[in-house]
């Protein structure tokens, strides 16, 4: 098990043989997830891990392969490169990576994640409108209002979408739901850019922002879940419609 130093560096000590890279992997994780090394923290040398690990430095590699998969570290090359501890961001990533190739695979369809959106997303706009802070509120509304300049102005991008989304589930203010709900959005992401953009359909998403926004400004939870229930199944409807075409 990893220990912390004095200096505040973490301890490695040694693992049995088998499949070293897991092991190595697993103290590696476990030092994370203790909080004996945070974000930022840059894991010490090749050299020194094997060391200390007494592996080689093809076990060494597979065990940051592996977690830099997972999104726990990430990996830079060159000068002041090395192995560093990554943020939730990179996490996330990994996770709606881990999605994606679930839809690609088959066994699951955009129609199974709009389902989960419809479950998570009306709640998270109820938490949103209980919780949002005068920021969270300012945040929200700068998006509304430039997706409805962009409207305005004949411009049909969905690049704003997902930013929405987001600042609602920052103003919820639970990270698990937040990670959870944003990887199961990345994943829909590539079906929602691939769909038909019609001034009909964006211009129902910008009223549905425009009116989730209100909700959660005024204090409504109701209103606010009803009303992005009613947006998420309309977006899978549009999707539907999209793929029959």
């Amino acid at each position: 098990m990893a220990d912390i130093l004095s200096d505040g560096s973490f301890k490695i000590v040694g693992v049995k043989r088998g499949r070293l890279h897991e092991a190595v992997a697993d103290q590696i994780r476990q030092a994370i997830f203790g909080g004996l090394i945070v974000t930022g923290h840059k894991l010490p040398s090749e050299r020194e891990m094997s060391e200390h690990f007494q592996t080689s430095r093809v076990a060494l590699r597979e065990a940051l392969r592996a977690l830099e998969k997972e999104g726990l570290i990430t990996v830079k090359r060159g000068a002041g490169g090395g192995a560093f501890v990554a943020n939730s961001d990179h996490a996330l990533n990994a996770l709606a990576d881990s999605l994606n190739t679930v839809v690609r695979l088959g066994p699951a369809k955009s129609s199974d994640l709009t389902e989960m959106r419809s479950i998570l997303e009306p709640e998270i706009a109820k938490l949103a409108t209980l919780r949002a802070t005068p920021e969270d509120i300012t945040a929200i509304e700068a998006v509304v209002i430039a997706q409805e300049l962009e409207f305005e102005g004949g411009e049909l991008s969905r690049k704003l979408d997902l930013v929405f989304h987001r600042c609602i589930a920052d103003a919820a203010h639970n990270p698990v739901m937040n990670i959870v709900v944003n990887a199961v959005n990345q994943s829909i992401r590539d079906s929602i850019l691939r769909s038909k953009r019609t001034p009909e359909m964006r211009k129902r998403v910008v009223t549905y922002h425009r009116d989730i926004f209100e909700a959660v400004r005024s204090g409504n939870a109701d209103l606010a879940r009803s009303v992005m229930g009613s947006h998420v199944m309309d977006v899978q409807c549009h999707l539907e419609t999209s793929d029959n075409e």
